[in-house]
Order: structure tokens, then C-alpha cells, then sequence
């Protein structure tokens, strides 16, 4: 029985710290727009119908950020604590993805370690594919990436 609670304390104790403020009293709002680019590549370009390419997306955001403290939040005030970095080199797991035609493409399920997708191509003839991305603390802000076209011959 006293195996239990010597097992049980550290448990407890360390659900406790968790319960408690962990972060800094200050948060980052943003103070203006932002500009979100996304540079879509593929390899390769030119696939047999049934071939795979693996999709990459750089995406670049500059933005003014003020730092504040949490007490001058307004309800619903969208914060972070960090501002977002400035260059991510590989997002291309993380955004969507419109293909044309619909359905020309599969995106595979498996999450690679560089982030990159990798989709395979159903179609034959051209296929064009456009990253996508929700722009973070501006609510129904959608930005879109350059498209790239796939021959699939």
C-alpha cells in the first residue's frame, strides 16, 4: 500500500504544476495585416497516371505583432505566444490543397518527416494543384499559393 503512494505523489504533484500558469504573463496580438506567400514546387513534373509526386511549400509571413499583457485581452481577442517565424522552408502537410480536375489526385494518409506531401496522380492530362492556407488571427482570410501543373502523360 505504501508503494501505491509513494508511486501516486509525483502524479499528483505533477498534475498540480500542470494546472498553473506555465507561460509568461504577456501574448502577441496582431497590429495590422499580415503578407502570407506560399511557394508551391514538385517533383517530379511529369508522371504516368497511377505515379507519384511529392509536393513542397515554402511559406514566408511578415506581419506587426504588439506585445501585451493578457489582462488587455478583448473577448475573442485572437493572441499567440509567439508571433509566427518568418520563413517556414516546408509546409506542405499542413495546408490544403485544390486540384483540378477534382479528384486527380490521392493524397497519401502517411506523415513524412520533412512535411512534404506526397499524393498519386488518378488522372491523365493535366493537373494543377494550389496550396492553400487559412492566415492565422485573421478569421476567413484564405491565401493561395502558385500553381503547379502536372503533366500526367
Amino acid at each position: 500500500m505504501r508503494s501505491v503512494a509513494i508511486l501516486l505523489v509525483p502524479g499528483i504533484l505533477a498534475l498540480v504544476a500542470g494546472c498553473g500558469e506555465q507561460r509568461g504573463p504577456t501574448v502577441y496580438v496582431l497590429d495590422g495585416q499580415q503578407t502570407v506567400e506560399l511557394k508551391a514546387t514538385a517533383s517530379p513534373m511529369k508522371v504516368p497516371p497511377g505515379g507519384q509526386v511529392v509536393l513542397h511549400v515554402e511559406r514566408r509571413t511578415t506581419g506587426q505583432w504588439k506585445k501585451i499583457s493578457r489582462s488587455e485581452l478583448t473577448p475573442g481577442q485572437c493572441w499567440v505566444y509567439r508571433p509566427p517565424v518568418e520563413v517556414e522552408p516546408e509546409v506542405a502537410h499542413s495546408v490544403q490543397w485544390e486540384v483540378v480536375p477534382e479528384n486527380a489526385v490521392e493524397f497519401h494518409s502517411e506523415y513524412q518527416l520533412d512535411q512534404s506531401r506526397v499524393a498519386t496522380v488518378r488522372a491523365s492530362g493535366k493537373v494543377s494543384l494550389t496550396p492553400l492556407d487559412k492566415v492565422k488571427c485573421e478569421e476567413d482570410r484564405v491565401v493561395a499559393g502558385n500553381t503547379i501543373e502536372i503533366d500526367a502523360s
